[in-house]
């Protein structure tokens, strides 16, 4: 996933810093937006889940809540110093409110890979969290949704492919679930292939997904995470649904680093 925030953040931060280490070669993957197109507005206490995942105070990625001291990214949005990493929870709007946690640790999956296998990261965060109306958990899938079922991306993304810009306010849309072999199909001319570790969301039809700056944000499905925001052909495109990381799949590796079931 090409992260167009992150590049122009990283660009700027390393004439000061210098350069960061080095982890996460998707960076110089081309042809993969980071992915809402076509959803509305929402309020954080609808998704109080959902955070900011911002590198030097400015946003990234989504990131999602799943403990006090836990929240689950995508691989690809990791990468960078953990003293770089900081997020914002418990606000509607990206880039104000709610309040701000530094980061003391991001460990991206070992297999994270450049077919963008594994793509989930665990964040620390240096501070707990405090529990409202407006920052609050949500359960990790234990098995993955059915095709045709329902689910909610949300996010800060663009709102307009390639725009580059992401929005303030929080946006959601509903999408269905795709089924594996189905989606499989539809990518195999694709340079990267719809693997295990991935589920699909969208409609064939397009019009409706995620897009930069979504990136390692929450699926959600009855109440459960489902998948983090991953990859896909640029954004809501027909007959190309978002590709997501599976957290059914990707579970164990949650808990092991995190101790949250």
């Amino acid at each position: 996933m090409m992260l167009h925030t992150i590049i122009s953040v990283v660009l700027l931060a390393s004439c000061a810093l210098g350069a960061p280490e080095t982890l996460s070669y998707i960076r110089d993957i081309s042809g993969l937006d980071g992915r809402i197109i076509g959803g509305e507005d929402a309020t954080i206490e609808e998704f109080p889940y959902q955070v900011s995942l911002r590198i030097l105070g400015s946003h990234s990625c989504g990131g999602v809540i799943i403990s006090s001291d836990y929240v689950l990214t995508a691989a690809h949005c990791a990468g960078y110093p953990s003293s770089w990493y900081s997020i914002r929870a418990g606000s509607t709007y990206q880039t104000s409110g709610g309040v701000t946690v530094s980061v003391s640790a991001i460990t991206a999956h070992p297999d994270y890979n450049t077919e963008i296998e594994n793509d989930i990261a665990v964040v620390r965060l240096a501070s707990s969290l405090t529990f409202s109306a407006s920052i609050a958990p949500i359960p990790m899938a234990s098995v993955n949704p059915s095709a045709g079922e329902n689910a909610v991306v949300t996010g800060w993304g663009d709102v307009v492919e390639g725009a580059q810009t992401g929005v303030n306010v929080l946006q959601a849309v509903t999408v269905p679930i795709v089924d594996h072999e189905e989606c499989a199909r539809l990518y195999e001319n694709h340079r990267y292939s719809v693997l295990p570790s991935m589920i699909c969301a969208g409609f064939l039809e397009g019009g409706r997904d995620a897009c930069q700056g979504d990136s390692g944000g929450p699926l959600a499905a009855n109440g459960v995470l489902v998948g983090i925001v991953s990859w896909g052909e640029g954004c809501a495109q027909p007959n190309y649904p978002g590709v997501y990381a599976s957290v059914a799949y990707l579970r164990s590796f949650v808990t092991e680093i995190s101790g949250v079931q």
